[in-house]
């Protein structure tokens, strides 16, 4: 929880809260992310990602994967005379 705040993500507040907003309308976060009072915005200690934002994380990295791959078999085929 400590790392979950604008200034160690280096935005600013109103970003965040955006982000938060946008991980809860996807359904990617249970739980409410966050409660307001007279102080402004707090981040709830008992949010946790669903089932949802797991497999948009785990689908995410594998394309990151298969772009790393793709990109990396671009530069051995065009090493191949003719192709």
């Amino acid at each position: 929880m400590q790392k979950l705040t604008p200034e160690y993500l280096h935005i600013n507040q109103r970003y965040f809260e955006y982000i938060f907003d946008t991980l809860n309308d996807e359904g990617l976060i249970l739980n409410k992310a966050y409660y307001e009072d007279m102080l402004g915005k707090h981040l709830e200690s008992d949010i946790m990602i669903s089932p949802k934002g797991i497999s948009f994380l785990h689908e995410n990295s594998t394309i990151d994967k298969v772009k790393k791959s793709v990109k990396g078999i671009a530069v051995i085929i065009s090493d191949i005379p003719g192709l």
